[in-house]
């Protein structure tokens, strides 16, 4: 540092200016696991459901406890889970709530198309349906491990 001023030299300012980019990196890249779990949780928990559906629909009983049940616990995942980010990236919560409304739409639309249309089911449906949700939670999830 220049005695006189005692500001940093452009070198010493630089060498700072990296020093505190890596500590902002190394405190982010952390950050994108939790929520990539999150969607990861409700990939499976969605498509096992699809498959559970398609099953139950042809004993004729437990597809809505099996619906409340799973839909339950992926509440309780997208809850539970954020809360062990101590930090988050740029864009998280618009990133999250996008991506969390976007499945749960698609979770309700496969529920609602599936309870309406396939009472006693159909397996293209629930195959198709299980595919879908898990395609997009697991997109979510790449998303932000990628932000």
């Amino acid at each position: 540092m220049d005695e006189a001023t005692a500001s940093p030299t452009p070198a010493q300012a630089q060498e700072l200016l990296d020093q505190a980019q890596s500590i902002r990196a190394a405190s982010t890249s952390a950050a994108a696991w939790p929520v990539a779990m999150v969607f990861t949780s409700l990939a499976i928990l969605g498509s096992m459901l699809m498959v559970g559906m398609q099953i139950v629909s042809h004993t004729g009983y437990g597809a809505p406890l099996l619906a409340a049940a799973v839909g339950l616990w992926a509440g309780a995942t997208a809850c539970i889970w954020p809360m062990f980010q101590k930090s988050t990236k740029a864009g998280f919560t618009k990133r999250f709530l996008t991506s969390l409304l976007a499945y749960l739409l698609l979770y309700v639309l496969a529920l609602g198309v599936g309870v309406t249309f396939f009472r006693e089911g159909n397996l293209w449906f629930y195959l198709s349906a299980a595919v879908v949700l898990a395609g997009v939670g697991l997109a979510a999830a790449f998303r932000e491990l990628r932000a």
